[in-house]
């Protein structure tokens, strides 16, 4: 059990958190052709769309109520009505989703009132599914946001009772926001290569994967879980959960649905992945395809030539829960020692860390405890980089934003896969920041000057 630190400071002054709105923006960004409104001030869209584009390099559908000073005092429903009277006429999606911010919290607005003044007002576009939730930036997180849409998503669009029948070949897959893009394909391909049909929540590799679509600029998202898959999650085969935040989420799926359930932390370790597969192998009948058996001992080379690298060295970690969760059982499993460990919030998962203590700050809580504990490798997002540059410490780049570097919001870390190429970045990184000892040379050692060796004559031999 991990002692939880609390913070005494006033402010956080280099945070590591982001706040509620952007977890749910994040998740809906997984939903197929949806547009999410933010109940709030311009800028807090404004702040979310600058984050995500930095973050992703592509656009990011996204809108706002546009409230203001005069509708914040006087009430501000309206500014949700008329919002979504413009979204369905000139964008036609097929899902909306509208996420409360701390402004339109402290107001007191009420968005399933709103949204029901809407459906009375405009029965035309009862056919666009709209989601409400709620993600005050005055509490929790990005996380908590991104588990509170999950769970909207799961009480508001999948029923109660799920239909007769049962789909035979369907995996529900409720993904963390620890899981990228690249995760999710790997993780797909493990569920087909089954034969078996993944319906994933959120799809984000579907949708931010990073291609290049067909036309101009659209203003819904591109792929994603679609309505009707959602609607038909109760009758799958089995549900799949991967992170400790979304253990509420994964209840209220179960009290829906018929079929067996399994909930793991991540995809970190050789044993979570070895329990998804034989999880796959024992619910599809079918035999582990021989791909997935060779990726497997290409992990287990992977850790017999990257241990002595890696062996005892100590790893700092600064992220949200779902990824110190992951991380720390990552680096356990292959010797390395964690600490110290920096969290932007409380939560449930990290009492459970296997670490002595935990604490709820920031980026300078951090270099504190640098100062007295140093370590070769630092996990956090891209603003610890100039943390890292200062105290010389290899950045391994996780979490949200991580906006200077290409590329790294798709990387593979997850799985089998995964898991063999994070060994070989952190063992290569070390290997970078390897000096080699000076050679040793004995004070006793004799010198002889080229004086005092004596001539050998010709003659003489």
């Amino acid at each position: 059990m991990a002692q939880i630190l609390r913070n005494a400071k006033p402010l956080a002054t280099t945070p590591v958190k982001s706040g509620q709105p952007l977890g749910a923006i994040l998740a809906s960004q997984g939903l197929e052709n949806c547009i999410p409104l933010v109940h709030g001030a311009q800028g807090c869209s404004a702040f979310a769309k600058v984050f995500f584009i930095q973050h992703f390099h592509d656009p990011i559908p996204l809108q706002s109520t546009a409230m203001e000073s005069t509708t914040t005092i006087m009430g501000s429903d309206g500014n949700v009505s008329t919002a979504l009277t413009t979204l369905c006429q000139r964008s036609n999606p097929k899902a909306i989703v509208i996420l409360s911010t701390g402004l339109s919290e402290a107001q007191g607005s009420d968005l399933s009132m709103a949204l029901r003044e809407f459906r009375n007002k405009e029965p035309r576009f009862n056919s666009i599914a709209i989601l409400t939730v709620n993600t005050p930036d005055f509490y929790g997180s990005l996380e908590n946001g991104y588990s509170a849409l999950m769970e909207s998503v799961i009480t508001q669009w999948v029923p109660e009772k799920p239909p007769t029948g049962m789909r035979n070949k369907r995996v529900n897959l409720l993904v963390s926001h620890l899981l990228t893009p690249g995760d999710l394909e790997l993780l797909r391909s493990y569920v087909e290569a089954f034969g078996l049909q993944p319906v994933i929540l959120p799809d984000l590799s579907q949708s931010l994967d990073g291609h290049l679509a067909n036309g101009d600029f659209n203003p819904v998202t591109q792929g994603g879980t679609s309505q009707r898959q959602i609607e038909q999650m109760g009758q799958s085969l089995t549900t799949i959960t991967l992170g400790s935040s979304l253990n509420c989420a994964a209840s209220l799926m179960a009290m829906r649905s018929r079929g067996m359930a399994l909930n793991l932390p991540h995809l970190m370790t050789l044993e979570n992945t070895d329990s998804l597969i034989r999880h796959l192998h024992q619910v599809s009948g079918r035999e582990v395809p021989a791909w997935i058996e060779r990726q497997r001992g290409q992990l287990l080379d992977a850790m017999i030539d990257c241990h002595t690298w890696l062996q005892s060295q100590r790893i700092a970690l600064a992220a949200e829960a779902d990824l110190l969760v992951a991380w720390c059982d990552f680096a356990q499993s292959q010797g390395m020692r964690v600490g110290p460990v920096i969290a932007p919030v409380n939560q449930q998962s990290l009492a459970g860390l296997p670490v002595e203590q935990v604490v709820i700050g920031d980026l300078e809580d951090l270099q504190t405890r640098l100062d007295s504990h140093p370590v070769s490798l630092l996990v956090a997002n891209s603003h610890a980089a100039p943390l890292a540059e200062k105290n010389g410490i290899a950045l391994v780049r996780a979490g949200f934003p991580l906006y200077d570097r290409l590329g790294e919001f798709r990387r593979v870390r997850q799985g089998y896969a995964g898991i063999r190429d994070t060994l070989f970045e952190l063992a290569n990184l070390m290997q970078e920041r390897h000096h080699m000892l000076a050679a040793y040379h004995s004070p006793l050692k004799q010198v002889f000057s080229l004086s005092t060796v004596p001539e050998v004559s010709h003659e003489a031999l």
